[in-house]
């Protein structure tokens, strides 16, 4: 076992990124071979629709419960889990060896065969010199885009994957870059739009139907808004805050339910526009876990025995991981930017921010 020298974490010894806090592990240094997909170059298109699915992707396979006792007050409520297990990370289908005679080429990274047309080998994903296929298909990166700033693709181990390189114009990601994006069915055709800018990697989602999220700091409270949208383990969250309203503009008392003390609510998102299960929260908050807290989700395997809160304090409202060993995850809006070391979940994969 690797015992990450940050959080304390134990960790398998094929790890290279802690489950509990996601800072590298020591290890031996080995080189790796860049495997980049460049994106395709941002233009006008047509946005998706808002957002609505929960995709169901995880950032790690493993799940170590956080030992944490609960307070003496929580009151276990169970949630209606989503149930089943997170898709892996889609690879690139085989491509076969050139017949004889064709115009095929030899993939001068791994050695396979790539039939005539093809704009990325499809065993390694090494973008081949030449024009590509199709006007939407990703683009190689040539030498005088090549900066620091990139996308660095995490495997279900924790391993290094893919990587994108990210220059200081607007990249677009999605199925239609092609490479380990075309075959992950939950990224939008046209999914984010990232871009290198003073030592940071600015991302906007392009209204993508499952959208980007990013890993907040475990115990770090992070101020949410209402209508933000969050994930644990495999479940997708929206928060709102209860406003009943005023009373008229003549006096008139509005009528309604008693909400005496609620100061907001999650529910559940189970598909485009459609909510679940919705749980009230008031006084100090709620705890979300697995095993042990206010709201429970006993048969998501990805969420930990206790795993995050949401409370309220001077009329603003927080959520905060709880050292949970596959992370919470927050959407992003509008342009954020993105430090080195943030992790970004899309589609069914996660990606380490490298600047």
């Amino acid at each position: 076992m690797i015992v990450c020298p940050k959080c304390s974490k134990e960790n398998q010894d094929h790890y290279k990124f802690c489950l509990g806090c996601g800072s590298d592990l020591p290890r031996a240094e080995v080189p790796t071979s860049a495997t980049p997909p460049a994106g395709i170059a941002a233009a006008e298109v047509m946005a998706e629709d808002a957002m609505g699915a929960g995709h169901r992707s995880t950032p790690v396979s493993d799940t170590d419960d956080y030992n944490a006792t609960s307070p003496d007050s929580m009151n276990e409520v169970v949630a209606g889990s989503t149930g089943g297990m997170a898709p892996t990370t889609p690879s690139p289908p085989p491509t076969e060896d050139p017949a004889p005679g064709s115009s095929g080429t030899t993939c001068a990274n791994c050695g396979a065969g790539i039939p005539p047309g093809f704009a990325f080998c499809g065993s390694c994903g090494t973008p081949i010199g030449g024009p590509a296929p199709h006007p939407q298909a990703a683009m190689p990166v040539s030498a005088h885009q090549q900066q620091a700033a990139s996308l660095i693709l995490i495997q279900p181990d924790g391993s290094e994957g893919g990587i994108v390189e990210i220059p200081d114009s607007d990249v677009a990601v999605g199925r239609d870059a092609g490479g380990f994006f075309e075959t992950d069915a939950y990224l939008s055709p046209r999914h984010a739009v990232f871009r290198a800018q003073d030592g940071q990697i600015i991302c906007r989602d392009e209204i993508s139907l499952n959208g980007v999220f990013k890993k907040i700091m475990p115990n770090v409270p992070v101020e949410i808004k209402s209508g933000d949208v969050f994930r644990m383990g495999q479940e997708l969250v929206l928060f709102e805050a209860i406003d009943r309203g005023g009373d008229g503009p003549d006096g008139t008392r509005r009528m309604g339910s008693p909400i005496e003390g609620l100061w907001g609510r999650i529910s559940l998102i189970v598909g485009k526009g459609r909510l679940g299960n919705a749980f009230p929260i008031g006084g100090e908050g709620v705890i979300c876990g697995r095993e042990r807290g206010n709201i429970l989700f006993p048969e998501d395997g990805y969420i930990s025995g206790v795993h995050m809160r949401i409370h309220s304090e001077n009329g603003k409202y927080f959520l905060t991981d709880l050292g949970s060993s596959n992370g919470s995850y927050l959407r992003l809006k509008g342009e954020t930017a993105l430090n080195n070391g943030d992790f970004i979940l899309m589609g069914a994969q996660l990606f380490r921010i490298q600047t």
